[in-house]
């Protein structure tokens, strides 16, 4: 199974009631496994795809109100976003168990940033879990509920995209029996509402909370002391670092010379395992990736409890991107003092390759390029320096060669922040380039502020009907729910028009139509205040994978094609390539027949495949 699936199962075999989430890799997987399951078990779980994680959090909040086990999912970056109510919430607790899956992704795999969320736990004094594959975070997160039941505390799951994106074997479990239920609001109020005179109180439980799991984390199932007799030397990791070790140790063949400490929970730190194991060794490696969170507090530890012993972690590893089995034995080779037997040979990899590079672009037929290479055009034929703030999504990769035009990208949602200050100061068309999921997730009060103060830009809502880089999953502009049932759609141009902007400021085009966006954005520029122009086509690898037809290629007409290289050197699609000649050509497998490229041939070279 995949990583994701593996977490899936076991939130199958915990009952969990309710799951809500927001798609980001690399989490995404497991809420759409739990839903797989959950079409073959009778559709038992409540579920949904929020709007964003701080939905999803709410959500899983609530029902945790009322006794259900529930579940919030999203990756690293949605925690920011779900923050708000997740450092409060810690006060009040869990009713019915309630685990949140923070997916990180170290060497930012797909992600503007490498945060390491660890630092959440000790921020809000909620308890970390961490497994070391997937048969491990299968059980851990299935006992995750017993935890927050038992503790009445919230649970963080920390990943990675190793884990998570992992494959291996997995053996299935028994449901856990948590008897008969009735789910409705507990009516505790004083609980869950946190007014000042609630949250002082719900705070002294918290820590009174934190104290017991403080105290339990030397018994944690999942954490494991391995004390070998007369080594000098001890090891700490978790998670995925932690495989590496056990790899690292059996090439090195210091298996069975070298204590380790291995932590299920990594934070509260279990205090009392970490004084044995100081106790019989001299010197003590940390073994874990981004900051030296569990480091620091080893260093600490060792300070107050008095023991005197050498602790290193990131002298030996970076706090930048992944370890590996390679990097992970010149780390402890290096703090071994011993020579690494692999430095010029390389680690046994058992057979596996890496894959072959490949650049990051927009896919053939994709309605992006086309709208932002309407916008570039305008630009050019207008002499005036246009600034693009861009947004997450695919259209992000329009930051790259040929297309060149997104300036900004920070976090979701803020490309219309940005916009609206980078427009109080630049001389010049301000677009504010943003995706349809994205725009429900959080670009609609940035588009609020931009009517509320009159803020001159234009929001070019590139709407794909689809959330397609995290694998096409459905939002409220689709009109589908994550069973594949229909529920309510929310076309955007409704929102739109809510916010204030005037209908005389709202352009709706086909994106695939080069003159009429190209139109649109000319009469855009042409007006001032807040603008919004819809681009809208289907994601083109989603319409054909949902409309199975295979698309007719375009050609090239050689005796029209004068090579001027627009085609390749100015729009840039991958299905558009040289020969060895040196001519413009088709390949026809990557050729999604959206024919955009016929009207921007200045020489009417290409043209439909009879």
């Amino acid at each position: 199974m995949l990583g994701n699936e593996g977490i899936a199962r076991g939130l199958y075999e915990a009952r969990v009631k309710v799951a809500a989430g927001y798609p980001g890799t690399p989490s995404t997987e497991t809420m759409e496994a739990l839903a797989e399951i959950n079409k073959f078990h009778g559709q038992e779980i409540k579920m949904e795809w929020s709007t964003n994680e701080m939905v999803a959090f709410e959500i899983a909040l609530g029902a945790s109100m009322c006794n259900a086990r529930s579940f919030a999912c999203m990756k690293h970056v949605g925690v920011n976003v779900a923050a708000d109510a997740f450092m409060t919430a810690t006060y009040g607790g869990s009713h019915g168990g309630f685990v949140l899956l923070s997916a990180d992704d170290p060497a930012c795999h797909s992600s503007q940033n490498e945060q390491d969320n660890r630092y959440y736990g000790l921020h809000a004094l909620c308890p970390v879990f961490e497994a070391i594959n997937i048969q491990e975070a299968k059980d851990t997160i299935k006992y995750a509920f017993d935890f927050s039941e038992k503790f009445h505390s919230l649970v963080m799951m920390r990943t990675t995209t190793r884990l998570n994106h992992a494959r291996g074997d997995l053996v299935l479990g028994e449901r856990v029996d948590i008897g008969e239920r009735s789910y409705d609001f507990d009516g505790d109020s004083a609980r869950w509402t946190f007014l000042p005179s609630n949250a002082r109180i719900q705070r002294a439980k918290l820590l009174e909370r934190y104290d017991a799991i403080r105290e339990f984390s030397n018994d944690f199932p999942f954490t494991r002391l391995d004390i070998v007799d007369g080594a000098k030397m001890g090891i700490i990791s978790s998670g995925v670092p932690y495989s590496y070790v056990n790899d690292a140790l059996h090439n090195l063949g210091l298996e069975g010379k070298v204590s380790t400490l291995k932590l299920g929970m990594v934070f509260p730190f279990p205090e009392e395992l970490m004084k044995r194991l100081y106790q019989n060794v001299d010197r003590v490696l940390v073994v874990e990736e981004l900051d030296p969170f569990i480091e620091d507090f080893a260093k600490k530890l060792a300070y107050e409890a008095g023991a005197r012993i050498e602790i290193e972690g990131k002298r030996f590893f970076s706090r930048k991107g992944e370890l590996d089995l390679t990097s992970t034995i010149a780390g402890i080779t290096k703090f071994a003092g011993m020579a690494n037997p692999f430095v010029n040979i390389g680690v046994p990899t058992g057979g596996y390759h890496k894959a072959s590079p490949r650049p990051p672009v927009l896919c053939p037929g994709c309605s992006h390029r086309s709208t932002l290479y309407a916008m570039r055009l305008v630009e050019q034929k207008s002499k005036r320096k246009f600034v693009y703030s861009g947004d997450i999504g695919c259209y992000t990769l329009g930051f790259y060669k040929p297309t060149e035009a997104i300036d900004t990208c920070i976090c979701m949602g803020a490309s219309i922040g940005l916009a609206n200050g980078i427009g109080k100061l630049h001389d010049g068309p301000v677009f504010a380039i943003i995706g349809d999921s994205t725009f429900f997730h959080s670009g609609v009060q940035g588009l609020i502020d931009a009517v509320y103060n009159q803020n001159d830009i234009i929001v070019m809502i590139l709407d794909n009907s689809v959330t397609a880089m995290t694998g096409f999953q459905p939002h409220p502009g689709t009109g589908i729910k994550i069973s594949g049932e229909r529920g309510t759609r929310i076309p955007p141009e409704q929102i739109v028009l809510g916010a204030g902007v005037k209908e005389d400021d709202l352009w709706i085009v086909d994106s695939n139509k080069l003159p009429e966006v190209t139109m649109a954005i000319e009469e855009a520029i042409a007006k001032k205040g807040p603008r919004v122009i819809i681009s809208r086509h289907p994601c083109a690898l989603h319409e054909a994978s949902v409309t199975k037809m295979k698309p007719v290629p375009v050609c090239i007409d050689k005796e029209k094609c004068t090579n001027c290289m627009i085609c390749i050197k100015s729009f840039g699609c991958p299905a558009l390539t040289l020969s060895e000649e040196g001519e413009v050509v088709v390949n026809e497998m990557q050729c999604n027949g959206c024919e955009v490229c016929i009207s921007i041939c200045p020489s009417g070279a290409i043209k439909k495949k009879d």
